[in-house]
């Protein structure tokens, strides 16, 4: 179960950094949402389908390539931050999830090619950062039902339909595959934690420049917690957070038919509640069949457009 006390401290501080952010950014796009499909049509859209989310941790730069035995086979899932790294691995994901209310999102799309892809985006999304995405884009609201100003947009448009954030983007997305009905659920790239001289895949926009800087200016914000392979490592306390609330979601998260979650990271902290295996296993076991999942989702989209 997940800390109250760093909860609360990691919600507290959230709140009060982006509040007023957040309530601007909806005044700027509520047009926007008005008129793009819901996230609520997606849900219940692949019903055993396997998914894998994909995050943008160090542990990704030993397989990244392997995603690719996915495409058609699974509904891949990433976060924002991974995108460009995946398509310069010639890799579509089915779905690419974003969740930061900052302009400098905009960034990650303006390098991508998003014509063709689907972005799950919150309701509090910076305009400039929609404005860089040229695909289409499902909106949803962050689930929060404690946080004033995320409740007030939530009540502006009812329609939308909610995703869980618990600590960050990763869980949104792994939210996101278990409402859309997929099973089982795989996640790699998912650290939450750094490994020595690494924060992210050296991949992404941001790989390991900085690190020992970004390591010192966040020396009073974090935690340690054990990995995989019983490693005491740093981490912030918001991605401490994201592990417990993943390690409660994998059993508290109910609907008709329950979900089997894998970890295939091969490195990170998340080790509660679900099985751990390398990416190659899982692809061996699950990513065999072929399957239309774009048609799906085009299809259930079109849907919650009108």
């Amino acid at each position: 179960m997940v800390d109250d006390k760093t909860l609360y401290e990691v919600k507290s501080r959230t709140q009060a950094n982006f509040g007023a952010l957040w309530l601007r950014n909806f005044a700027a796009i509520k047009g926007e949402v008005s008129r793009r499909p819901r996230i609520s049509a997606l849900f219940d859209t692949l019903e055993g389908v396997p998914a894998i989310v994909v995050g943008a941790g160090p542990s990704l730069d030993k397989n990244l390539r392997l995603l690719k035995l996915a495409e058609g086979r699974a509904l891949i899932i990433c976060v924002d931050t991974i995108l460009s790294a995946l398509q310069t691995a010639d890799i579509a994901p089915s779905v690419v999830v974003t969740l930061d209310p900052q302009p400098e999102t905009a960034l990650m799309f303006s390098r991508a090619r998003t014509e063709s892809l689907t972005l799950a985006a919150p309701t509090i999304i910076s305009p400039r950062a929609l404005a860089a995405w040229k695909g289409e884009v499902v909106f949803y609201h962050k689930y929060a039902p404690d946080i004033p100003p995320l409740v007030q947009v939530a009540r502006a448009a009812p329609q939308v339909g909610y995703l869980i954030p618990g600590g960050s983007v990763l869980s949104v997305g792994l939210d996101l595959a278990f409402r859309m009905g997929c099973d089982p659920i795989a996640f790699a790239g998912q650290d939450l934690s750094y490994p020595p001289g690494a924060a992210y895949s050296r991949h992404t926009v941001y790989g390991d420049a900085g690190f020992g800087e970004m390591f010192r200016e966040k020396m009073g914000d974090m935690v340690t917690s054990a990995d995989i392979f019983g490693r005491v490592l740093p981490t912030q306390k918001s991605l401490f957070v994201t592990k417990q609330w993943m390690e409660w979601a994998f059993g508290a998260l109910k609907r008709e038919k329950p979900a089997a979650f894998y970890n295939c990271t091969e490195g990170g902290i998340v080790t509660q509640g679900c099985r751990i295996v390398t990416l190659r296993e899982w692809l061996a076991r699950f990513a065999r069949e072929r399957r239309n999942i774009a048609w799906a989702m085009k299809k259930a989209l079109s849907r919650g457009k009108r």
